[in-house]
């Protein structure tokens, strides 16, 4: 559920008003392009320092989002109501909290590089906007040599953090967790504490940012962007923050002076990449499959919650080529649920899978959602030893289903700035000095929300402390294979 934030704008609205800034003596504005968890983390970053009053500098960050609805990006849910207004949509997949990307978020075990996001976790769980999965809730479907299963279960959340790490889900969907961080300063006394977010805009890669130059065509005295929109101009900002990835953010930069940080944005799609990283960021694709399936079995379960069965809410699938992971929805939001005897999943493919059956993101064509709906279907009745027919034969059992694909999903590399091959001391950022911008995101440290978390904190502390470029080919550096990614095949756990 979207709560209401005064400074969540929607299309065209402009909202800033000048208020006492802790001493600071000059006003330097920050456009960030991406509204998921890293530009949200660099934007509340920059507030976070305008509240230290370490600077003669007031930061005034301004996110532009493309979701239609709320930011969030990957980390993001939907909601009952979302659908409002549009024809045909599905009924019962429509009625719970879904989390269709992002299904968790993993504070790693003593690991002091996320030290920051530790804290900012532990923060949210005081405040009850994100809670520890149960235990024995999530698991590995590994292969077995068994005739008589399809599968071997391993535990990876005994309760036991000291030895795992902790695993959190979003109160009331993922998506709670950006929002959270979008709302973080609204409270605030400064009435202009509060994160600008533009909502549903898409800043167009052919010319949504342009370097600013003086009319003779020299550069400006301090780098200066413009961003605008549909023939909307958005102003003029003193630096820019590119906080996505794929082909839009690529084309976004292709044309302006910082050639080193886009040369860092020119992106491969594939479900795999060379042992050695490759030369460049390799995003691959996912279908991510939402059904509601009718509880059926004399214990209260579907067929899939009958074999998959409580306290079972989330499973890595290592034993099915064509999936990645399975999460039941009604389960890991019990206390939502309004729709009695229906359980409704979500179904990852693997990025293999993604990549054969790869069809225009925004408009799947009908035969395309049939066919994968098909195939994803027979998968998880092949992985979990289901009948043969059980989901896909099955009117009254599958109710209904949304399919939609992750085109850019996620990073199988990483950038590193170092010669490391373990990448300690890597900065989890870049940034062009003499330009004035800096691009934050998981591909720059870890795929995962802890990642892209850290990697937007990190960037905002070195544009307010920083005054040199920072991460950038030739200085070094190369892209890493990311073990996780390859390991899990959708992002790493941290």
């Amino acid at each position: 559920m979207q709560r209401s934030g005064r400074r969540l704008l929607t299309t065209g609205t402009t909202i800033y008003n000048m208020a006492s800034h802790n001493g600071a003596t000059e006003e330097r504005t920050v456009a960030i392009i991406g509204g998921g968890i890293a530009g949200l983390s660099c934007a509340s970053s920059l507030l976070k320092q305008n509240k230290l009053g370490n600077s003669s500098i007031h930061y005034v960050p301004t996110v532009f989002d493309t979701g239609r609805l709320r930011p969030g990006g990957r980390c993001s849910s939907r909601y009952p109501g979302d659908d409002k207004g549009k024809g045909n949509s599905p009924i019962w997949t429509s009625q719970t909290v879904v989390d269709h990307a992002a299904q968790i978020l993993h504070v790693p075990l003593q690991d002091p590089s996320f030290g920051a996001f530790a804290e900012t976790v532990r923060e949210w769980e005081a405040k009850g906007l994100v809670q520890q999965f149960p235990p024995n809730s999530i698991c590995e479907l590994l292969p077995t040599t068994s005739e008589k299963k399809a599968f071997q279960i391993k535990v990876l959340n005994e309760h036991n953090p000291d030895k795992q790490g902790e695993f959190y889900f979003g109160v009331n969907g993922m998506g709670n967790i950006p929002m959270a961080i979008a709302q973080e300063h609204d409270e605030d006394d400064d009435a202009s504490a509060g994160i600008m977010i533009h909502q549903d805009v898409w800043v167009s890669p052919s010319n949504g940012v342009r370097y600013k130059k003086n009319n003779d065509g020299s550069p400006t005295t301090t780098p200066q962007w413009t961003v605008q929109t549909g023939g909307k101009k958005y102003g003029t900002f003193d630096r820019l923050v590119i906080a996505h990835n794929g082909k839009c953010a690529d084309r976004l930069m292709s044309k302006t002076p910082a050639k080193a940080l886009h040369s860092l944005l020119r992106t491969n799609f594939a479900p795999t990449i060379p042992s050695d990283g490759g030369k460049r960021m390799t995003l691959n694709s996912i279908y991510s499959l939402t059904i509601a399936l009718q509880q059926q079995s004399p214990d209260g379960t579907s067929v899939l919650g009958s074999v998959l069965s409580d306290p079972i809410i989330c499973a890595f699938v290592k034993n099915h080529p064509n999936l990645r992971f399975l999460s039941c929805s009604t389960r890991k939001y019990a206390e939502q649920v309004k729709t009695k005897n229906v359980e409704v999943w979500t179904i990852l493919s693997s990025p293999k899978f993604g990549k054969k059956y790869k069809g225009p993101q925004e408009n799947l064509p009908k035969e395309t959602v049939q066919e994968v709906t098909r195939l994803l279907l027979e998968s998880v009745e092949q992985c979990t030893g289901l009948t043969p027919g059980a989901l896909v034969d099955s009117d009254d059992v599958v109710l209904d289903s949304r399919l939609q694909l992750w085109g850019a999903g996620v990073p199988l590399n990483t950038w590193s700035n170092n010669s490391d091959e373990d990448q300690k001391g890597d900065v989890g950022f870049v940034y062009d000095a003499e330009h004035g911008v800096g691009a934050c995101g998981d591909w720059l440290l870890d795929p995962s929300i802890g990642g892209a978390w850290e990697s937007g904190h990190r960037l905002a502390d070195w544009i307010v402390t920083g005054n040199d470029s920072i991460g950038l080919p030739p200085d070094g550096g190369a892209f890493r294979v990311s073990k996780a990614t390859a390991s899990a095949g959708i992002g790493s756990l941290k």
